[in-house]
């Protein structure tokens, strides 16, 4: 599964907000909607943190 469906799939499955999951991954909620709508594209380095966050929580 993509890394971002991962993202939406953990947010909508725990009803953590946006904010929050940005906080606790360490990137700004605009960064995030950015990536979402396709504008922008995340480092290596902060999807490898994501990942690592979603695995921790088995996603």
């Amino acid at each position: 599964m993509e890394l971002l469906a991962r993202c939406q799939k953990f947010m909508a499955t725990l009803g953590v907000p946006v904010t929050a999951f940005c906080r606790s991954v360490n990137i700004l909620p605009t960064a995030f909607y950015s990536w979402k709508n396709g504008t922008i594209k995340l480092s290596d380095t902060t999807l490898t943190r994501i990942d690592e966050y979603l695995k921790n929580y088995n996603f």
